[in-house]
């Protein structure tokens, strides 16, 4: 494997593992601040720039509503 596929695989995974994350804390209504400062708390550090597009990302799938 190559440094490069390695490093892919990494950014694979730590996406994935975002959308989990994310996913676990919406078991409540909550705002993407509170969800960057909670996931953050956890030891994620997730910014702006990834949270909002993947919440509206699993809006559109259908996993998700927003008000």
């Amino acid at each position: 494997m190559t440094n490069e596929s390695f490093e892919n695989s990494i950014l694979e995974l730590r996406r994935g593992v975002i959308v989990l994350a994310v996913m676990s804390r919406l078991d409540q209504e909550q705002y993407g601040y509170s969800l960057i400062k909670g996931l953050a708390e956890a030891g994620l550090e997730v910014d702006q720039g990834t949270l909002y597009p993947l919440l509206r990302r699993l809006e559109g799938q259908g996993l998700l509503q927003s008000a």
